[in-house]
């Protein structure tokens, strides 16, 4: 039996030889530059077996999380299945749970499927007709829900928002494959600060990234700040005041833009004038691309460390 499969293929490794060696000697198109590890053009992804731990050195804590490594300084001493580092999930079968209004325009869709294994935060591909497929977020936590929760904002002329409003209901069959994204808790310090910036649907991950600190036990303070154009866009208001009231280290700061609601302002402004302890503290930040790219290179020139920022940029549909 071979130490090394690549996706379902047996690859023949010699002892002393790298991961990269036997996949560029096998015949297999393996990007690579430097093969020292320096580079990290040539990283892969572990889906069975543990990477050693000489071939992560450099990566993020979320990236080790997921399996990346590094082929090029790989000896393996016990068996490993390996993919491409963007091959995404197999797409799979899902049943519509239940669809429901969180806001004038902001639905919230529950699926069930079986054998999709994800983190809090990470995100997916909903696929409701070959020619119909967006990403979403997930809000559920695999280990409470038996669902998995997308919160979609609903646009007069999307065809997935028509879809939705108009054709789908319980009980109907999509697909979806994934998951994708480092947005999640895992390499997190349990005593550290930890910021969640988001605005519109941004909640959505931040919500399971949240709900995961918590069920590790995390003892640091917990800041979530969620931003919207106004009051109404704020969902899941009552719900995170309410757990914020139940939690001593949790903080939630609900930031509109409508001059007239009673908690006003930038959430980006408020989050950045708020928060000064940032050299230490976890950022997750989540939402539209300007706020993501404006949060990131602010919290940087403040003093955050960019290994320190997680984040999840929504792109619109072309």
């Amino acid at each position: 039996m071979s130490l090394l499969t690549y996706e379902d293929r047996p690859v023949a490794i010699a002892p002393g030889e790298t991961v990269l060696e036997a996949l560029l000697r096998a015949g297999i198109d393996a990007p690579s530059s430097c093969r020292s590890g320096h580079c990290q053009t040539c990283t892969h992804r572990a889906i069975e077996g543990a990477p050693p731990p000489e071939s992560q050195v450099g990566l993020s804590d979320a990236q080790k999380a997921l399996g990346y490594f590094l082929p090029c300084v790989c000896e393996l001493k016990t068996p490993l299945t390996i993919v491409r580092p963007d091959d995404i999930g197999a797409r799979l079968d899902a049943t519509v749970r239940s669809i429901e209004q969180l806001s004038h325009d902001i639905m919230r869709l529950r699926v069930e499927t079986d054998g999709f294994s994800y983190r809090p935060g990470q995100f997916l591909e909903l696929i409701a007709a070959d020619d119909l497929r967006r990403h979403y977020s997930l809000a559920s936590h695999p280990e409470e829900d038996p669902f998995l929760e997308m919160h979609i904002r609903l646009h007069q002329n999307g065809r997935m928002s028509r879809h939705l409003m108009e054709s789908l209901a319980p009980g109907h069959s999509v697909h979806v494959a994934g998951p994708s994204g480092t947005c999640f808790y895992e390499g997190v310090e349990s005593d550290q600060p930890l910021v969640l910036i988001g605005a519109g649907t941004g909640l959505a991950p931040l919500y399971g990234v949240l709900r995961d600190a918590l069920r590790s036990g995390h003892r640091g303070p917990i800041r979530l700040y969620h931003g919207a154009r106004d009051s109404k866009g704020l969902y899941l208001h009552d719900d995170l005041e309410a757990l914020a009231e139940a939690r001593d280290n949790v903080v939630y700061r609900p930031c509109a833009l409508d001059p007239d609601a009673p908690l006003g302002g930038d959430v980006a402004a408020v989050a950045l004038e708020s928060e000064t302890n940032l050299a230490d503290s976890a950022f997750f930040l989540c939402g539209g691309e300007n706020l993501v790219k404006r949060l990131k290179r602010e919290l940087f020139m403040r003093g955050a460390s960019l290994k320190s920022i997680r984040s999840d940029a929504f792109t619109p549909t072309g």
